[in-house]
């Protein structure tokens, strides 16, 4: 999924007024995911997956 896809993700959820992560606090787990090795991550309750594809593109990154 690339950014433009995962912007209009975020966007309809603003529209639909669904909480979402906000981008400094999705910006800082990025940075922090990045540096450190990860066998296994559990990501409960998310409504449009933000941070699930984050987690894809930072740990597909490394792979």
């Amino acid at each position: 999924m690339n950014n433009k896809e995962l912007e209009k993700i975020k966007q309809k959820a603003i529209q639909d007024h669904i909480p979402i992560i906000m981008d400094d606090t999705l910006e800082t787990m990025a940075k922090y995911l990045s540096k450190i090795e990860l066998e296994k991550i559990l990501e409960i309750g998310t409504a449009v997956r933000l941070f699930c594809h984050m987690f894809y593109h930072i740990f597909s990154l490394k792979r």
